[in-house]
């Protein structure tokens, strides 16, 4: 009798352990909220989906456009460099290649412009910008345009893609 009721604690207990296992302690931590750089980028014109869109890391041009659904038919390749990588808030015109206004071209003086004129130019970024702004404050006025090559961040490319809108006097 005794073997009986030994066995029935032996299955009641290991049934118990079955149905009612020990639970790990779990310790949770806070650290706060997790900040995350938002690169806000706004496409206008030939894209299949114009609009704003937010991204959590850099991207290039080539996946934001594809993120907007592709570009249209009349989209003008010739003025999109889609290899470049977008690190910050940026604002994207893509042109058409038919219908193109000729746009009359304000000149801006490079001696005078603030930081928000010089980042309206096409193909001037806020960190070519601010290097445009510190060199002059260390070199003094440009006298000419050419001496831009002197500039961080700006290559001859750039320097031919910015000539028509700026000027030295």
């Amino acid at each position: 009798m005794k073997q009986i009721y030994f066995m029935i604690v032996i299955i009641v207990g290991l049934g118990w352990l079955w149905f009612f296992p020990t639970q790990e302690e779990v310790v949770l931590v806070d650290e706060g909220p997790i900040a995350f750089d938002i690169i806000v980028v706004e496409l206008k014109g030939e894209v299949v989906f114009p609009g704003v869109y937010h991204f959590f890391k850099p991207l290039t041009l080539n996946e934001v456009i594809a993120y907007a659904g592709g570009l249209t038919e009349d989209a003008d390749l010739q003025t999109l460099q889609l290899s470049e990588t977008i690190y910050q808030n940026r604002n994207i015109t893509i042109l058409s290649k038919q219908g193109i206004p000729p746009i009359e071209i304000t000149k801006l003086n490079i001696n005078q412009a603030s930081f928000k004129e010089l980042i309206t130019i096409p193909g001037i970024t806020e960190t070519k910008a601010a290097s445009i702004i510190i060199y002059r404050e260390n070199y003094g006025d440009f006298h000419s345009l050419d001496e831009l090559i002197h500039v961080k961040y700006i290559g001859v490319a750039t320097l031919e893609k910015i000539k028509p809108y700026l000027t030295v006097g």
